[in-house]
């Protein structure tokens, strides 16, 4: 499949995706929302008692040990929401924009499998807030895909400053090797708070590994970070590493509650 078969694969999907939006959902699911996104996934080894401090009792953190992201226990998930439909494909109440996400694997023994937490967010107010860990901050996003003899390059620019101080930014310039078009994605993210509660994603995406160290992949190009917020200084003590990037040009999601 030619690079332009992929983005009108990808631009079928995302006009599918918001057409059936009233499509009734799964038996025992609610359709919350529909988004069409841009993302980057900062995959993170960080020290495991810094990962504990943000999970429920009884979980202890995990480093999974295969997939895409493999080697890594913390995920920094960069996200612009370019269009969000409520459940009947109407405009959502909140503006779309920017977010930024911290997601965590836990185990407990009394519980099968591997669970997803989201253990923080932050997102330009009003809060939408639906895993009770979120915090108001402010988001600046630059992105830029170029195209010459060299070939694709892409470039992102994020800054995240929560209003309770600090900030998270992130610069990544790199060589496109090249998208694959996955459908039929799902995952089941918990909220560490709240308890038992959890939202079901169903997802189509167009995304490259970029880097992974544990693969022995490397990214060709650069990138950096910086993260001084206070709220998250046992994740980022100086200890952590960048272990994978992964660019997801376009996500299409359906959010779903049990």
């Amino acid at each position: 499949m030619t690079r332009k078969q992929v983005w009108k694969a990808a631009l079928g999907a995302a006009v599918s995706g918001i057409a059936l939006f009233a499509a009734t959902a799964a038996m025992g699911q609610t359709l919350v929302q529909t988004t069409v996104e841009n993302r980057v996934l900062l995959a993170f080894k960080v020290a495991d008692a810094g990962v504990q401090e943000m999970l429920p009792e009884g979980w202890a953190p995990l480093t999974l040990p295969k997939g895409p992201v493999a080697g890594s226990n913390l995920i920094v998930s960069l996200f612009d929401k370019l269009l969000s439909l409520d459940a009947e494909g109407k405009p959502a109440d909140a503006a779309p924009s920017p977010v930024m996400a911290l997601v965590a694997y836990g185990i407990n023994p009394e519980v099968e499998g591997v669970r997803t937490f989201v253990t923080g967010i932050y997102e330009v107010p009003p809060l939408v807030d639906p895993y009770g860990v979120s915090q108001a901050a402010a988001i600046a996003r630059k992105a830029t895909m170029t195209y010459d003899a060299d070939g694709r390059f892409l470039a992102e620019d994020w800054a995240i400053k929560p209003e309770s101080g600090g900030a998270f930014t992130l610069a990544l310039d790199y060589r496109v090797g090249g998208y694959g078009w996955s459908v039929g994605g799902t995952s089941e993210p918990f909220s560490p708070v709240v308890e038992g509660f959890h939202q079901i994603y169903r997802y189509d995406q167009l995304a490259e590994l970029a880097m992974n160290t544990t693969m022995g992949k490397a990214l060709a190009g650069d990138v950096s970070y910086t993260a001084d917020i206070p709220a998250l200084a046992g994740l980022f003590d100086g200890s952590e590493a960048l272990v994978a990037v992964v660019s997801i040009p376009v996500y299409v999601r359906e959010v779903l509650e049990p």
